[in-house]
């Protein structure tokens, strides 16, 4: 599967690409980790 960029859909952290975690709250989209 690919890894979904930023604002893309998610589910959980591993659904989002490198330096990307998923957000907890809704809506629940991939938004920067904080690494770098």
């Amino acid at each position: 599967a690919e890894c979904r960029w930023m604002f893309g859909s998610c589910k959980e952290d591993s659904d989002c690409c490198k330096h990307l975690g998923c957000r907890r709250d809704a809506p629940q989209y991939c938004a920067w980790d904080g690494t770098v």
